[in-house]
């Protein structure tokens, strides 16, 4: 079972992207430079990339989608504290 066990993100000054950092998964693997981004009609993780082609993503949906939620729960929780 993987999990979030830290999520370190902050604000961004880049067009469309609401928070940039690192996420710690099962207090054992860092991905760092993952963006939360706010498209034309939804939130979405971009994961780091180089060349134009992304070194980490995950592979199924159902990890996608619980990442996403874990990061759009921390940004609607960091708004309210601001």
């Amino acid at each position: 079972m993987i999990y979030v066990s830290s999520i370190k993100m902050s604000s961004s000054g880049k067009p469309n992207v609401l928070l940039e950092g690192e996420l710690i998964l099962n207090h054992s693997l860092i991905i760092n430079q993952v963006q939360l981004i706010q498209g034309h009609h939804r939130l979405f993780l971009n994961f780091p990339q180089v060349r134009n082609q992304r070194l980490i993503y995950p592979l199924n949906t159902d990890l996608y989608q619980y990442l996403l939620n874990q990061v759009i729960e921390y940004y609607a929780h960091s708004k309210s504290d601001s």
